[in-house]
């Protein structure tokens, strides 16, 4: 991409589907890349006012703690939306309801808390979830103005 501070490239995914695997310890779907991809975009924002060494030719990361936290973030974003049911490509629109109530032939059970389910479920579509944002925290990679040169 060229830009006011020259031309880059920016990588389309962080992580891998074998990664997702050594992160979860279960097989990943088979449209594993479909949730890393868009997974790496929020990452990359959030990480987005931090400085480090990339390969030119990539964009990956080439310092392999920064590489390994950028996939691992990646990892948790793209494994919470998948335990969740969370489609990315939906864009933010949630065609699944969360249950509000359940019954079991005469008993019943009301979710007070339905509501909120549902707000966290579509943010989660648009934001890292709060594991992934402590990774990136935690490397100082989170908006955080870091400066690495190689």
């Amino acid at each position: 991409m060229a830009g006011l501070f020259g031309n880059f490239v920016v990588p389309d995914q962080l992580a891998q589907p074998d990664d997702l695997k050594n992160w979860t310890g279960v097989d990943p779907p088979l449209n594993a890349a479909h949730f890393l991809r868009s997974a790496t975009s929020l990452v990359l924002v959030a990480s987005g006012a931090s400085y480090y060494a990339t390969d030119p030719a990539t964009g990956m990361a080439t310092d392999p703690v920064v590489a390994k936290t950028l996939s691992e973030a990646t990892c948790i974003q793209a494994a919470a939306w998948i335990a969740l049911g969370i489609d990315p490509a939906t864009g933010g629109v949630i065609v699944a309801g969360v249950a509000s109530k359940k019954s079991i032939g005469t008993a019943s059970i009301d979710y007070a808390d339905a509501g909120r389910a549902a707000q966290a479920k579509a943010q989660a579509v648009e934001q890292l979830v709060p594991e992934a944002l402590r990774k990136l925290a935690a490397n100082n990679l989170l908006d955080s103005n870091v400066w690495m040169y190689s």
